[in-house]
């Protein structure tokens, strides 16, 4: 397992993207959260096996819904915690 810290930039709040995350981490069984930071950015907290991760960054990528991403930043981290499920905050 693995964790990952995904900044999203861009059209991404306001415009049902964290729904739309939630959609694309179900499908790749990806747990962990997506909430608004106050600078205009999203979080994304994906844990999953690194395939499943990789397969999740490209589908948010490629479907953000009614978003538009204008940049994307990864960092990877030590795992803090287990998840349990994939939320919005």
């Amino acid at each position: 397992m693995q964790e990952i810290h995904i900044f999203v930039s861009g059209v991404v709040q306001g415009v049902g993207f964290r729904a739309a995350v939630k959609r694309h981490a179900l499908l790749h069984n990806i747990k962990g959260y997506v909430r608004n930071l106050p600078d205009g950015r999203v979080e994304i907290c994906a844990q999953g096996r690194g395939d499943q991760i990789n397969q999740f960054i490209h589908t948010v990528q490629a479907k953000p819904g009614a978003g538009s991403i204008s940049a994307v930043e990864t960092k990877f981290k030590p795992m803090s915690e287990t998840y349990s499920s994939f939320e919005v905050r």
